[in-house]
C-alpha cells in the first residue's frame, strides 16, 4: 500500500511538472500572438518572463527568440508612429531595442552550443539576423538619444550592440560587417561615452583600438591623451601627445600641454627643443611663441619680450602675449622701485618701464578687463592718471 502511495505522489509529480512545462509553452504562444497583433505588451512580457523563469522552457531558443520579438514589435510599433506624425516613447521604444539585442545574442548563443559550436544561422537564429539587418541603424539612434539624455552607460550600450552585430559570424563577408562612416562614427563616439561614464580603462581600450582611422583622429588622440593623463600614466600621456603633435604640428594643444609636462617634470631643455621644432612645423601660430616667451622669461626677460613680440606680429590681437609684455615691464618697474638705490635717473627708468607697459594693458582691458584690472591700476597710479585709476577702482572695489 505504501509503495502504491509512493508511484502515485512521483507519478503525480511528473503530471503536474508536465503540465506546468505546457503551460509555459502556451505562455511562449501567447507572447508570440500578442507580438504580431500589436497588443498589450506588458501582458506579452509577463507571459515571457514567466517561461523564461521555466527550467523546462528558459533554455529552449524559441523561448528567448520570442522575448527578442516581443521587444522587437514593441519597438517597431513605436517607431511607425513617427511616419503617421506621432511622437513615439522614445524612452521605452529605446529600451525595447537593447532589450531586443540582449534576448536575440541569447538565441544565437543557445542555438551556436545545440549546434555544437557551428554558428550557421539555425532556425530562428536566421529570424535574428534579419531583425539586426532591419534594425542596425535604430542602434545609433538610441545610442544618440541616450547622449542627449547625458544616459551615457546606456549610450554606451547602443553603441555596443551595434559594434556587436556588425562583428557576428552570420553577417561576415557582407555589407552589413563592412567599415563605413556610420562604424566609424560609432567607434568614436563609444570612445566619448566610454569616458563619460568615468571608466577610464574602458575609454584607453577602445581609442587605442582605433587611433588610426582618420575619423576626428584628432579629437580622439587628445581624449587618449588626456584619459592617460588622469590615469597618472605620464609616460603613456606624453607618448600619446607625441604622436598627436606629429600628426598635428599645427595643433597648440598638443605642443603646448606637452611643452608644460615637460617643465613640470624639470625638463625645461627639452621643453625649449620641442618648442622650437614645433614653431619650425607652425611658424604662424601665436600662443608656440607666447609660450617660448615664458620658458626665458626667468632667465632672461629681454629674450621672452623679443618672442612675446614675435607672437603679437604674427597676431596682434593674441591678447596673452600683449598681457605678458605689459606685466613684464610693469614687473620690471615694481622691482626698480623697491630697490635700495632709488634716484631721479631711477625714477625715469621707473616711469618709462610704466609707460612701456600701458598700451598693452589697456588694449588687453579693452577685451577682457578681469584679466588685467589690477596691474592696470596700479599702472594709472604711478603714472599720475587719477582719473582713469578711480574709474578702474570704482569698477572692481578696490
Amino acid at each position: 500500500m505504501k509503495t502504491m502511495k509512493k508511484v502515485m505522489s512521483i507519478a503525480l509529480a511528473t503530471l503536474m511538472s508536465s503540465s506546468f512545462a505546457m503551460a509555459q509553452k502556451a505562455n511562449v504562444k501567447g507572447a508570440e500572438k500578442i507580438a504580431d497583433k500589436k497588443g498589450d505588451f506588458n501582458e506579452a512580457r509577463t507571459l515571457i518572463k514567466a517561461a523564461l523563469e521555466n527550467e523546462e522552457t528558459k533554455n529552449d531558443p524559441k523561448t528567448m527568440y520570442i522575448a527578442g520579438y516581443v521587444e522587437e514589435s514593441y519597438f517597431t510599433s513605436e517607431n511607425v508612429k513617427q511616419l503617421e506624425g506621432v511622437e513615439p516613447n522614445r524612452e521605452q521604444m529605446n529600451k525595447a531595442l537593447i532589450d531586443m539585442f540582449g534576448y536575440y545574442i541569447g538565441t544565437i548563443d543557445m542555438e551556436t552550443a545545440a549546434n555544437d559550436g557551428n554558428t550557421k544561422p539555425g532556425k530562428y537564429g536566421k529570424k535574428v539576423k534579419e531583425a539586426f539587418e532591419n534594425n542596425l541603424l535604430y542602434f545609433i539612434n538610441a545610442g544618440g538619444y541616450y547622449m542627449e539624455k547625458q544616459n551615457y552607460p546606456e549610450a554606451l550600450k547602443a553603441f555596443s550592440a551595434f559594434k556587436q552585430i556588425k562583428k557576428l559570424p552570420m553577417f561576415a563577408d557582407t555589407p552589413i560587417a563592412a567599415v563605413d562612416s556610420n562604424s566609424m562614427m560609432v567607434d568614436f563616439f563609444s570612445v566619448i561615452t566610454a569616458y563619460q561614464t568615468g571608466d577610464k580603462n574602458l575609454t584607453i581600450k577602445l581609442a587605442e583600438e582605433i587611433k588610426t582611422v582618420e575619423y576626428r583622429r584628432n579629437d580622439l588622440m587628445q581624449i587618449l591623451s588626456q584619459t592617460y593623463l588622469e590615469n597618472a600614466d605620464t609616460m603613456k600621456y606624453i607618448a600619446t601627445m607625441q604622436e598627436g603633435l606629429a600628426l598635428y604640428p599645427n595643433e597648440s594643444y598638443y605642443s603646448v600641454n606637452l611643452i608644460n609636462t615637460l617643465i613640470q617634470m624639470g625638463r625645461n631643455s627639452e621643453a625649449i627643443a620641442l618648442l622650437e621644432k614645433t614653431i619650425e612645423k607652425a611658424p604662424n601660430n601665436a600662443q608656440l611663441y607666447d609660450v617660448m616667451g615664458k620658458l626665458y622669461e626667468a632667465t632672461d626677460e629681454a629674450k621672452s619680450l623679443e618672442w612675446y613680440a614675435k607672437a603679437l606680429a604674427i597676431d596682434p590681437e593674441f591678447m596673452e602675449s600683449s598681457f605678458n609684455i605689459g606685466r613684464v615691464y610693469y614687473n620690471q618697474a615694481v622691482t626698480l622701485k623697491s630697490s635700495d638705490k632709488y634716484d631721479a635717473a631711477t625714477e625715469k627708468q621707473i616711469t618709462e618701464l610704466f609707460k612701456k607697459a600701458l598700451p598693452y594693458l589697456e588694449k588687453v582691458y579693452a577685451k577682457n578687463p578681469d584679466q588685467c584690472y589690477y596691474i592696470l591700476a596700479q599702472v594709472y597710479y604711478n603714472l599720475k592718471m587719477g582719473d582713469k585709476y578711480d574709474a578702474i577702482k570704482a569698477a572692481f572695489g578696490l
